[in-house]
C-alpha cells in the first residue's frame, strides 16, 4: 500500500490537488485522508477507486486495484474489485483477481469470464454451475454468493432458451439482492438480474415490459458505472422496434454502435462490434432499407442477396448460408428464414417459424409468420 500512496501523492502534487479536495469529493473528513496517507487507515473501494479515476487513465488504474487487492484485508472490497472488472471488461484484471481470492465466489467469475469470452457451449455453462454449486460449502451464507449463482443460472437457462424458469428465479434474485450491503454490488446484480429479464420479456412478446425494464437501465449514472449493460439494452431496444417503427429502431442501434466506439473496446471485443454490425444491418434489411450496410457479417449478407431480385444474388446467398451449414454443423432459425427467402420456399418458411418456435422465441417468430402472412393475402 506504501507504493500505492507514493503514487497517489505524486500525481496529486503533479496535478495541483489538495487532500481537502479529495475530502470534499469521497465526503469524509480531512483527517480521514491524513490518516490514509499516514498509512493507518485503509480506504474502501469505492473510495480508493474514485481518487484513481481522479488521477489515472483507465491503463493506469489496473495495477493499483491489484496492489490495493493484493494489501487489503477485506473480502468485500476484492469482491467489488472483481464486479467493477467485470463490467468494464478488465478480464486479464479480473482473471488476477480471481487467483489471489481462490474461493468458489471467484470460480463463480472465472465461469462467467469463460461465458463473456465464448469459450463454452450452453450446456457447458450449466454443467460447470452445477459443479460449483455442489462443492459450494459455508460461502452459500455469504448474501452476494447466492445471488451471483441465481445470476449465472439465468444466463445459463437463456443461453439453453429454458424461459420458462427465467422470471420466478429473476424475482427471487432480486428479493436476494436487497440483502448485499455493499452499494455497487447490490446495484450491478439488479442491473444483471434485470437485463436478463428484458431479454425474456421481449422473447416472450412482453414488449412494454421489455421496454420499460431496458429504458430503467439506460440512464445517465449506468452508462459510467454499468456501461455493457447499457450497450446490451440499446441494442435491445433496437430489436424491439424492429417491426414497429424503423426510425427508432435505427436511432437505437446506431447510439448502440457509438457508444460502444465510445468506450474504446473495438479492438478488444472484435466479436460484440460486429454483432452490433449484424444487427444494424438486419434491422435495415429487413426494412427494405440496403444503403450503409457494413455486411462484415456471412449470415446478414446473405439476408441482404437473398432480398434481391436477380437470380445471381439469390444463388450467392445460398452459397453463403450452404457454406455457414457446414462452418456450424447447421443454421440456426434466422439463417433458415434467410434460406426460405432466396428460395421462395413457403415450407421451408413454416419450418423457420417453427424453430423459432422450439426455441422459444415468439418475437422473432414474427419474421417468417410476416412473410407468410403476406404470401397468403397475395395469392
Amino acid at each position: 500500500m506504501r507504493k500505492i500512496i507514493s503514487q497517489i501523492r505524486q500525481e496529486l502534487g503533479r496535478k495541483e490537488i489538495s487532500p481537502s479536495y479529495l475530502a470534499k469529493m469521497l465526503n469524509v473528513s480531512l483527517t480521514c485522508i491524513n490518516e490514509f496517507f499516514n498509512g493507518t487507515r485503509q480506504l474502501n473501494f469505492s473510495d480508493f477507486l474514485q481518487i484513481i479515476n481522479l488521477l489515472f487513465d483507465k491503463d493506469n488504474q489496473q495495477p493499483l486495484i491489484l496492489d490495493y487487492c493484493l494489501s487489503t484485508e477485506s473480502k468485500e472490497d476484492i469482491r467489488e474489485a472483481m464486479e467493477w472488472a467485470s463490467n468494464n471488461c478488465f478480464y486479464e484484471l479480473l482473471s488476477d483477481l480471481i487467483d489471489i481470492y481462490p474461493s468458489k465466489f471467484s470460480d463463480l467469475y472465472s465461469l462467467l469470464l469463460k461465458r463473456n469470452k465464448n469459450e463454452l457451449s450452453p450446456i457447458q455453462l450449466y454443467n460447470e454451475l452445477e459443479m460449483i454449486k455442489f462443492k459450494m460449502g459455508n460461502e452459500t451464507e455469504i448474501p452476494e454468493v447466492q445471488v451471483l449463482v441465481r445470476i449465472a443460472s439465468l444466463y445459463s437457462f437463456l443461453s439453453l432458451k429454458s424461459y420458462g424458469l427465467i422470471l420466478p428465479l429473476a424475482q427471487d434474485a432480486l428479493n436476494q439482492a436487497e440483502s448485499i450491503t455493499n452499494r455497487y454490488i447490490r446495484e450491478s446484480y439488479v442491473i444483471r438480474i434485470k437485463e436478463v429479464m428484458a431479454i425474456y420479456y421481449m422473447k416472450q412478446l412482453q414488449l412494454e415490459e421489455a421496454i420499460k425494464v431496458a429504458r430503467g437501465i439506460i440512464n445517465l449514472s449506468n452508462f459510467e458505472k454499468f456501461p455493457l449493460t447499457v450497450n446490451s439494452m440499446l441494442c435491445l431496444l433496437a430489436e424491439i422496434y424492429v417491426y414497429s417503427d424503423y426510425c427508432k429502431s435505427i436511432y437505437y442501434i446506431e447510439k448502440a454502435i457509438e457508444h460502444f466506439k465510445e468506450l474504446g473496446m473495438s479492438e478488444k471485443f472484435k466479436n460484440r462490434e460486429n454483432m452490433l454490425y449484424a444487427t444494424h444491418d438486419f434491422i435495415k434489411i429487413t426494412n427494405g432499407m440496403y444503403k450503409n450496410l457494413y455486411l462484415t457479417d456471412k449470415a446478414e449478407e446473405a439476408h441482404y442477396l437473398s432480398r434481391q431480385r436477380d437470380e445471381s444474388s439469390k444463388e450467392r446467398a445460398l452459397y453463403l448460408l450452404e457454406k455457414i451449414a457446414k462452418e456450424r454443423g447447421k443454421l440456426s432459425p434466422f439463417q433458415i428464414y434467410y434460406k426460405a427467402l432466396a428460395l421462395g420456399d413457403v415450407q421451408l418458411m413454416r419450418f423457420a417459424e417453427e424453430e423459432f418456435l422450439k426455441a422459444g422465441d415468439l418475437f422473432y417468430a414474427q419474421l417468417p409468420r410476416r412473410y407468410l402472412v403476406k404470401d397468403s393475402s397475395e395469392n
